[in-house]
């Protein structure tokens, strides 16, 4: 599928919790946290969807830049503009980057820095992700016509790492599983968009 992050990003909305229960507002603010001290980190996860099956990805994050694959395609950011490379159809697509939104798929690095609007959130309890006990907050949007639904978010009892999100858009479930989150200095190189490499690709600037 072409647009496979774009898809996954109208489908996956920003995490922001607006009131909370204590338990679940201290889980969030963690994450938030630990990830922040670590600045430079790589994520592999995998994404499941109705219709899609099932695809692995990564991506690694420095501070307010990131790249990201998932597929054949792949998107980074220098922390100004977005770099969107699809290598099928020799296309590469710029834009500004959206410093205000928390999608996973369009600006991982603050895919969990929550800021307190748009949810509720709700502690529910512990549930097993795999072999791990995990910690369940349940995020629901509270305006009633909001395009994304629910979202749910397992995190490690132990470290309190973010092991899943669940996504239910208009019914349709999203599950993005993060398999392993490794803090590691990152080649700045990756952030950095080279013209040459992309010579004969066709560059579509919307900036």
């Amino acid at each position: 599928m072409k647009h496979l992050i774009l898809t996954l990003a109208f489908a996956c909305a920003a995490l922001l919790p607006a009131s909370a229960d204590n338990l679940s507002e201290s889980i969030l603010r963690h994450v938030a946290s630990t990830l922040r001290e670590y600045g430079d980190y790589e994520v592999r996860f995998t994404v499941s969807a109705e219709g899609m099956g099932t695809t692995s990805g990564e991506y690694a994050v420095s501070g307010d830049r990131y790249r990201i694959r998932i597929r054949q395609q792949e998107q980074f950011s220098d922390g100004k503009n977005r770099y969107e490379i699809y290598d099928a159809d020799r296309e590469v697509v710029i834009d500004r980057i959206d410093t205000n939104t928390h999608d996973l798929f369009t600006n991982p690095t603050r895919a969990f820095d929550f800021a307190p609007e748009e949810f509720d959130s709700t502690y529910k309890g512990r549930e097993k992700v795999g072999r791990k006990e995990a910690d369940v907050v349940r995020l629901t949007p509270r305006n009633a016509h909001a395009a994304q639904g629910t979202i749910t978010l397992y995190f490690d009892a132990t470290t309190g790492l973010p092991l899943r999100i669940d996504y239910d858009y208009q019914g349709e479930q999203i599950t993005v599983t993060l398999n392993r989150i490794t803090p590691k200095e990152i080649d700045a190189s990756l952030f950095v968009f080279d013209p040459a490499r992309y010579a004969d690709y066709e560059i579509i600037d919307f900036r």
